[in-house]
């Protein structure tokens, strides 16, 4: 890639990210770096593109003309970019943003992608709640519930269920009905000062118990641990449930289920196609 593209692509993204900082947040690169790439852009073409004071930065009328000019070139890169690659499997490295659940059954998928795109590689980053991006640099990245990040697209529905271990159950009884649960030990995660309510039966329940932790997974272990009961995604429990090592809590219950978005780091530009066939991956794999 020509260093006038690499910089073209950086003056874009920076005016969409607002700032120096966030701009280098999301890419992993320097102040310095960003500001050479601008820098030089500015000489090449002889104009101040940035309008800067102690409190934001803008757009000048050169930059703004600049943008469009920027953003229909990028745009033609990368459609030569997709019609010379033509057949060719995609190569190169994918950092991909995914929660513990998913990022799990998507793990498990990666041998079909390998096998389709050998000259491909996957980092996989996993974090749970809804901070999968908070990462610098991603290319894709999955965010949960309705105000993920700006731009993403509905992935799919992850169906939830309330599971607790037979030994739980044993020693504290089944619930029998929703107003049941603020008397039982609820396994809940999540990085708030406080933890979200559990949505069932049309109701907002506030529960609480022993442990609340950062990690799905971590719920999970607990849970099989005889803790409490918790509420976790479907797939994320569905072997425990065949082998009995978890039971269903009030499966008459009605619970919402978790929205999952996709985003992705090529805003203003066309996705390449290392990142597309991910995208791809991400889409059909997906649960159900």
């Amino acid at each position: 890639m020509s260093d006038l593209i690499r910089s073209l692509r950086l003056f874009v993204r920076l005016n969409e990210e607002g700032s120096f900082s966030a701009l280098g947040r999301r890419q992993n690169l320097s102040h310095t770096t960003i500001a050479r790439a601008i820098a030089d852009l500015e000489s090449y073409f002889g104009v101040r593109l940035f309008q800067r004071t102690t409190r934001r930065q803008a757009l000048t009328a050169d930059g703004e003309r600049l943008l469009e000019h920027a953003v229909a070139i990028l745009d033609q890169v990368g459609m030569a970019e997709t019609d010379l690659a033509g057949a060719v499997a995609a190569r190169g490295l994918v950092r991909l943003g995914v929660t513990t659940a998913l990022g799990l059954h998507y793990a498990q998928r990666l041998a079909d992608l390998r096998a389709q795109h050998p000259e491909l590689t996957v980092e996989m980053f996993f974090a749970d709640w809804r901070d999968a991006a908070d990462d610098g640099g991603l290319d894709l990245w999955l965010a949960v519930g309705p105000e993920g990040t700006a731009g993403a697209e509905l992935l799919g529905l992850l169906p939830r269920m309330l599971v607790a271990s037979p030994g739980y159950l044993e020693a504290r009884g089944a619930p029998g009905n929703v107003a049941d649960l603020a008397a039982h030990e609820c396994i809940t995660y999540g990085y708030a000062a406080r933890p979200e309510p559990w949505p069932v039966d049309g109701e907002e329940l506030r529960v609480s118990g022993f442990l609340r932790a950062s990690s799905s997974e971590a719920v999970l272990r607990a849970t099989r641990g005889g803790l409490g009961i918790a509420m976790l995604p479907r797939i994320q429990v569905e072997e425990d449930l065949a082998r009995g090592l978890l039971v269903e809590v009030l499966p008459g219950c009605t619970i919402p289920p978790i929205e999952v978005l996709v985003a992705h780091g090529f805003r203003g530009m066309r996705m390449p196609m290392r990142a597309r066939v991910v995208m791809d991956f991400l889409v059909v794999g997906f649960p159900g």
